[in-house]
């Protein structure tokens, strides 16, 4: 009888140190889904990804998700930021300068204005990229009015390549983008 009672106790400690080892193993997929998705992406296919007419860095924290074939998402393991790439022909009559007064009147609005507007190059064309923060007030709580911050940057380019930045829900504006340019500084490109 005490064999059986020893025995079954010790059963019950091996169950509940495997229960614990489970648990903490889909704690840890769950916790770190998506760098661990990156990791794997990375291991898979290396360290650039390919967009029609294009060719890009893919930097470990980040992984790419390509829906359809003219559209790439790059998504932050660390942050949730995202980056939209959109390869597509644009229309005869576009012009990068009258876009660029269309979108600075709309965009442009008293409560949340352009932060800043950025002519640079990427893979040989120019583009203009505009840096909103959008402030948006959370509904009435207790405690006194909480704001958030969503920043994205627009850019669109004279040739097919157009990218969109979403930095996803913030307690604080933000105003450093450099990572954001630093990805765009690595597309190329591409040769048929």
């Amino acid at each position: 009888m005490y064999r059986v009672a020893r025995l079954t106790k010790r059963r019950l400690a091996i169950d509940i140190c495997l229960l614990a080892a489970i648990l903490a193993a889909g704690y840890a997929l769950y916790r770190y889904h998506f760098r661990i998705k990156a990791a794997i992406w990375h291991v898979l296919h290396g360290n650039s990804v390919i967009l029609p007419g294009y060719r890009m860095s893919v930097p470990s924290h980040w992984f790419p998700e390509q829906d359809t074939t003219p559209d790439l998402y790059l998504w932050n393991a660390r942050t949730g930021e995202s980056i939209w790439l959109r390869s597509f022909p644009k229309p005869r009559n576009f012009t990068l300068a009258l876009w660029s007064d269309l979108e600075q009147r709309r965009l442009n609005d008293p409560k949340n204005p352009i932060v800043e507007r950025r002519e640079i190059q990427v893979a040989g064309d120019p583009f203009v990229c505009f840096e909103k923060d959008f402030e948006v007030a959370l509904p009435p709580t207790s405690s006194p009015k909480q704001t958030v911050h969503m920043p994205s940057v627009w850019c669109r380019s004279s040739g097919p390549l157009d990218i969109t930045f979403f930095g996803g829900v913030r307690a604080a504006p933000r105003h450093d983008y450099g990572e954001f340019y630093s990805i765009l500084s690595t597309i190329h490109k591409s040769s048929p």
